[in-house]
């Protein structure tokens, strides 16, 4: 009988160690969960504030100024309230290239009425070469190697014989909508023989009506003297790095105009034909 308590005994001293280890380990497990830096936020995302449609429709300003887009991406494109020129963000450092051709790095102060915007890291790089190649084939190649559902950061990177932009001077109050501003507003430039990188996204058809779907691209010399939206290009080679997207992330514009306005109609077909 004593041995069988004493057997007993051992039983409950271990069951008792057992449990204070557990609980000293818990809390241990606990106090070291508490004290763990938080986990930085994915930021493999896409991000864009506001819609094309609204700026379509002529809500041309916005609440959310540079320093807070940069806060959001390194890398992307989108336009400054009034729609005053192209906006182009490469590794950090927003630029505008304006109507007059010129570009500049812009204060965190300035504002945009739309930007679409990623942390930007290649997942792979794809070369393109061959003679008589130009924007579309670029497109087509691409297309060719990238899935169609992705959404695509795009960085390019070449010497170009030619390239085509456009630049737009910015509105005035009453804002028109944007193909009516541009018919009169836009300055396209020619530019030969230019170094630099196109920088921009390849969305799938579903973003339509919030983004413009396919191909959106910016260009910017490496010597900083030209630039703006991409409407043709020809080049021996190019390098493509390509970033793809988890998702995306739409916050609404935040200015007041954007709650006044008709987003009913499908402007699609009115966006190819500025795009």
């Amino acid at each position: 009988m004593v041995r069988l308590s004493a057997f007993y005994k051992s039983i409950f001293r271990c069951a008792l160690a057992a449990l204070l280890s557990g609980i000293f380990a818990f809390n241990t497990i606990a106090q070291s969960a508490k004290n763990r830096p938080k986990t930085a936020p994915d930021q493999d995302f896409m991000y864009q504030y506001s819609i094309i449609d609204a700026l379509m429709a002529g809500v041309f300003d916005g609440d959310l100024t540079i320093g807070q887009l940069k806060k959001k991406g390194d890398f992307g494109v989108g336009t400054f309230n009034r729609v005053d020129g192209e906006l182009l963000i490469d590794k950090g450092h927003v630029y505008k290239i304006s109507y007059d051709g010129s570009v500049k790095e812009v204060p965190d102060s300035d504002s945009t009425s739309a930007a679409f915007v990623k942390f930007f890291k290649a997942d792979t790089v794809i070369h393109l070469n061959g003679p008589g190649l130009n924007y579309e084939k670029v497109q087509e190649q691409i297309r060719h190697l990238l899935n169609p559902n992705g959404i695509y950061a795009l960085r390019i990177s070449a010497t170009f014989p030619t390239m085509t932009t456009r630049a737009e001077k910015p509105a005035s109050k009453p804002y028109s909508s944007l193909p009516e501003h541009l018919k009169h507003n836009q300055i396209v430039f020619e530019l030969k023989n230019t170094k630099g990188i196109c920088s921009g996204f390849l969305l799938p058809p579903y973003l339509a009506r919030t983004n413009v779907p396919g191909f959106h691209l910016h260009y910017l010399a490496d010597d900083h003297k030209s630039g703006g939206h991409i409407f043709n290009f020809t080049a021996d080679a190019v390098t493509v790095e390509v970033d793809m997207a988890k998702g995306f992330t739409i916050e609404n514009n935040t200015n007041a105009e954007f709650g006044k306005v008709n987003l009913q109609p499908d402007r699609g077909a009115e966006l190819k034909k500025i795009e």
